[in-house]
């Protein structure tokens, strides 16, 4: 019980904290580490809209965290069982509930890119598997379902559906993408059992520690780049100025511009002004799977989206009312 209560405290005040340092860091990075600028932002960015940006840019992080920790954690239960009683990992892990892994699925199917769903179906099997050793016997009949059958009955499927994607990454040098379609499936059956005792405490607190040690630099770059203000591109007197804007009042427009300069800007002065779409950008892989791109979604093709229209020429600087 003493334990216990001590990896909460040390847990519990993390949780607010790490995403306010993101949320402080993010208008630090948008005002170029300017402080007199960031303090505007501060009085102007709607709390509400960082919190949204925050929760969209990171929602892979929930699924990827807890089937991460559960497959460690039953990992280390399974090979050796006395070690996992003295160990963090085994504890939080056994501390997450069937329903959380199930959800965590869910919003992984959902939210995850393509190119990584092989790796999502390699965690939820391996959690079956082990899972079902740790419940109801380490061998047997279940045991060899759960953890030899149908791991390879899934590989056949997915080589079977990403097959071409492989062949079409292979041939446009995306090793990346190769690793992430054609690895997972042939590690499944390896991660679906027990390893040697000796070897346990290794394979699942290194990659445990090298996950927790990598996951705020990782998550601190994808929120710094995420937009937390719309941007647009105003026709004024003296040609565009694209930016993104701070707040607008009855009489003047408050934008922040590219270069990180506020500008201020009478709106008397303002020819015409439009809203740029700054978050699509064309995909760096050109690979696909059935017509899929391997960058999207689920969530992106379920979702109702605008139909993709020609770029504005103000939002490349250029003016159209002269």
């Amino acid at each position: 019980m003493g334990a216990q209560l001590t990896d909460r405290q040390w847990l519990l005040p993390l949780l607010p904290a790490f995403p306010l340092v993101l949320l402080v860091l993010r208008l630090w990075y948008l005002s170029r580490q300017n402080l007199e600028t960031m303090l505007l932002l501060v009085q102007y960015v709607s709390p509400l809209g960082l919190l949204s940006t925050l929760t969209i840019a990171l929602l892979w992080v929930f699924p990827a965290t807890i089937l991460l920790t559960r497959a460690l954690g039953a990992l280390l239960l399974v090979s050796d069982p006395h070690r996992a009683a003295r160990s963090r990992l085994a504890r939080v892990a056994g501390r997450i509930p069937d329903w959380v892994v199930v959800v965590a699925v869910v919003v992984g199917a959902l939210t995850w890119q393509l190119r990584f769903l092989p790796t999502l179906v390699m965690a939820t099997l391996s959690i079956l598997g082990l899972v079902i050793r740790q419940r109801v016997a380490n061998v047997g009949a279940y045991a060899a379902a759960t953890g030899v059958v149908l791991p390879f009955v899934v590989a056949l499927l997915e080589y079977t559906s990403f097959g071409p994607a492989i062949v079409d990454a292979i041939r446009e040098g995306e090793a990346v993408t190769v690793l992430l379609l054609a690895l997972p499936p042939a590690a499944t059956p390896l991660l679906t059992g027990p390893v040697p005792a000796r070897a346990a405490q290794a394979v699942t607190h290194w990659p445990a520690g090298c996950a927790a040690f990598a996951a705020p630099f990782l998550i601190g770059v994808i929120f710094l780049r995420a937009p937390i203000l719309p941007t647009v591109a105003m026709e004024v007197d003296d040609g565009v100025l694209v930016g993104s804007v701070i707040t607008v009042d009855d009489r003047m427009t408050t934008v922040i511009d590219t270069g990180g300069a506020v500008r201020f800007v009478l709106n008397d002065h303002v020819r015409s002004k439009t809203l740029c779409d700054a978050g699509d950008r064309p995909p760096a892989s050109r690979v696909t799977v059935h017509g899929w791109s391997v960058e999207r979604t689920a969530l992106s093709w379920i979702a109702p989206a605008r139909r993709p229209a020609a770029i504005d020429p103000r939002c490349e600087g250029r003016a159209t009312s002269r």
